[in-house]
């Protein structure tokens, strides 16, 4: 039943030495890369401005990634993925067109080219882009709203934050970690003064 026949045995030293059989080579043709596509300056100068922060300094949380919780940040972003909590910023704060925030904002500066479920206080403007929608209400000294954005919700620039609370965790903050900054001390950190 278990018994299975048994092919002759190899001579190793014969098998060693005889050279090994040639094998046909497999050519493909190769196709040659795609040229660049180089955009002219005029249509660059009327192209919709970018997601990506104008100082050229800042991060981006890709459109593949989710983040829950609070995000606290100190340099440009530019959100494209999805975001579950608050975000408290101190500068620019780009939602981009692949976007989501559930939660409220607080930044000096805020765009919207997706969508924002949550209040937005800004120190400086909000503005909203064609296609954004924000489904909450804002607050800030200075709102731009391009023709196809969406506002479920309505405009304060009286009640406008003067500063938002940040905590600082950095060591060197002239400030102990954790505690709250007083107007002064934030509006200088805000500031860079």
């Amino acid at each position: 039943m278990w018994k299975r026949e048994r092919p002759e045995r190899t001579d190793l030293e014969h098998t060693m030495t005889e050279p090994p059989a040639p094998v046909a080579p497999a050519i493909r043709p190769v196709a040659p890369p795609p040229a660049p596509v180089v955009e002219a300056a005029s249509e660059r100068a009327s192209a919709a401005p970018s997601s990506q922060p104008s100082s050229g300094k800042g991060s981006t949380l890709g459109a593949t990634l989710r983040f829950k919780g609070d995000l606290v940040a100190d340099e440009d972003l530019v959100v494209q993925g999805q975001v579950e909590g608050s975000i408290l910023h101190t500068r620019s704060l780009t939602i981009g067109s692949q976007g989501r925030v559930r939660g409220d904002i607080r930044a000096r500066r805020i765009v919207v080219e997706g969508t924002v479920e949550g209040n937005l206080y800004a120190l400086e403007s909000v503005s909203l882009r064609p296609g954004s929608t924000v489904r909450g209400d804002i607050f800030a000294t200075g709102v731009a709203m391009d023709e196809g954005a969406r506002l479920i919700g309505r405009i304060d620039m009286d009640n406008a934050p003067t500063v938002p609370t940040v905590k600082v965790p950095a060591p060197e903050s002239p400030v102990a970690a954790g505690r709250d900054l007083s107007d002064t001390q934030a509006d200088a950190l805000l500031t860079g003064s």
